[in-house]
């Protein structure tokens, strides 16, 4: 009996001792999964750290989006680019001259004009030899196809217009350099054996979009080869050099390298800059090609840049307001600079001076051909400039030019162009010819309107998904990352709280089992013995 109550109490000892080492494996266990789980916790808690403050704080996401916008070969970007799925629709307006007989034989102080038209034309645009440069530009030459609207139009293509006669014009104002003989002779020429002598010539409306031609115009082509200044086409027409099939090339940026910088024009025909100006700033090659604009520059003050090809200078554009371009995607409206057609001051005056304000002398880049632009009706132009004419009307509403451009891509979601087409007459010295009609005096031709105001559904998809749906997946993702990063250090601050106290609960009890054990030996030996 004895011996067994020894052997119980020993077992109750080894028992108790065991008891403790199982605790102590239990809490030590509980530690290591609260360590764990605060380790994985700061992990989680580091990345969505990171993640909200690239999502608010930088614009790496939008920057994502945006390199996607990049003009690489076989993205959809590129194939919209490419071969545009919008077409145009161009609009020609045509100054018809009425009185030219009572003004001419002085019966009419002032020249009648009646606006006709619109004569509408779908346009359809294919880049065409398109080679990838090292430098991150793309280099190309374009198509341009042109189908007669009826249904937008107001008369036919065979209406008969009575307009300035644009190859005489030219031809004496081309003259103006040849000596006294020359001009003599060019002029009896003229008079007595073309017979083209006349300031203004009736045409079809079709030819004096497209091009006629005449043997008034063969003359012009030769004495324009005589001094050196080949012309680029072979017929004179409002249109015809814009569908004409040209070796010209533009080079403009990918956005590879930059995507800031996206379609920023660099280069026509292999040249960097320009000759037509007398100084360099003028001769600048540089700003949009119409497609993209650089997107940290739009905003309420800034000054966009569009490289006008046909005036040879980039032309500003000042913000307007903001529009509900389509289906609820907002654009900025940026309209042409109110001083876009004034030059003076300017390295864009001509060696003959200044032209007035409203308008802008494109000779310079026009083979010499006296043309001026400016805004139709002569909108915001010198009194001067309306003065000799009944028959125009200003209208901002009417006559603005302006662009919608998407804010996050810098994408140009619609445009409508307005620019009219002026020749101014020279006259020649020893040449009788136009000398019913003032010298210098500016003679509008036609005005255009180029509008593309509506996107077909896919490309419009792609803009509309860029402005709502990465917009919300961005807002989405900045309260996401920011939501889950409180939480996460609300859960680490929690678990290490509880480990903290559960470390001081452990040393305490272990403390009080060493003391218990240390109390209980003795009293075991005791019995034991």
């Amino acid at each position: 009996h004895n011996n067994s109550t020894l052997v119980g109490k020993m077992w109750d000892f080894f028992s108790c001792l065991k008891s403790t080492n199982k605790k102590h494996a239990r809490r030590k266990s509980m530690n290591t999964c609260r360590i764990i789980i605060i380790a994985v916790l700061s992990v989680l808690f580091i990345m969505s750290l990171a993640g909200t403050g690239i999502m608010w704080f930088t614009d790496l996401y939008v920057e994502e989006i945006i390199n996607q916008m990049t003009l690489r070969e076989g993205s959809e970007v590129y194939y919209a680019w490419k071969k545009p799925p919008v077409k145009p629709l161009i609009c020609i307006f045509v100054f018809n001259y009425t009185n030219v007989d009572e003004y001419t034989t002085k019966k009419h102080t002032k020249i009648k004009l009646k606006e006709v038209g619109p004569y509408c034309y779908r346009e359809t645009l294919e880049k065409k030899n398109i080679t990838f440069n090292d430098d991150g530009t793309i280099t190309y030459g374009d198509t341009r196809k042109h189908e007669f609207e009826p249904e937008h139009s107001n008369g036919t293509q065979n209406d008969t217009l009575i307009v300035p006669n644009m190859a005489l014009i030219s031809l004496v104002s081309a003259s103006r350099n040849l000596n006294f003989l020359s001009q003599l002779s060019l002029s009896l020429a003229l008079k007595n054996g073309l017979k083209y002598s006349h300031a203004m010539i009736k045409v079809k409306a079709h030819e004096f979009f497209f091009g006629y031609d005449d043997k008034l115009i063969k003359v012009f082509t030769n004495l324009a080869k005589f001094l050196q200044q080949p012309l680029p086409f072979e017929k004179f027409g409002i249109l015809a050099q814009r569908a004409a099939s040209t070796d010209e090339t533009t080079t403009v940026r990918t956005g590879t390298n930059d995507v800031d910088r996206i379609g920023i024009v660099t280069e026509i025909n292999g040249l960097d800059r320009l000759d037509a100006w007398s100084d360099d700033e003028c001769n600048r090659i540089d700003g949009s090609d119409g497609a993209f604009f650089p997107r940290h520059s739009i905003n309420e003050s800034a000054t966009l840049y569009l490289f006008h090809k046909d005036m040879c200078r980039r032309v500003p554009f000042v913000y307007d307001k903001e529009v509900d371009f389509q289906d609820g995607v907002l654009g900025m409206r940026f309209r042409l600079a109110p001083n876009a057609y004034n030059t003076t001051g300017t390295c864009f005056c001509v060696e003959s001076g200044c032209a007035p304000v409203g308008v802008f002398d494109v000779s310079p880049c026009a083979m010499g051909i006296p043309i001026m632009m400016s805004y139709p009706h002569f909108l915001r132009g010198d009194p001067s400039l309306s003065e000799p004419f009944e028959g125009l009307h200003p209208d901002p509403e009417k006559h603005e030019f302006y662009i919608d451009i998407q804010r996050l891509l810098g994408f140009t979601l619609g445009t409508v162009s307005r620019l009219q087409l002026n020749i101014q007459i020279h006259k020649a010295k020893n040449m009788a010819l136009l000398k019913e009609f003032p010298d210098k005096l500016i003679l509008p031709i036609v005005w255009l309107q180029v509008s593309a105001e509506k996107m077909p559904p896919d490309l419009f998809n792609i803009i509309y998904h860029a402005t709502f749906t990465v917009r919300r997946m961005q807002i989405g993702l900045m309260w996401g990352f920011l939501v889950m990063t409180i939480i996460l250090g609300y859960l680490i601050y929690r678990t290490s709280r509880k480990l903290e106290s559960h470390k001081e609960r452990t040393n305490i009890e272990n403390k009080n089992d060493v003391t218990a054990n240390e109390e209980m030996l003795p009293i075991k030996i005791l019995r034991i013995s």
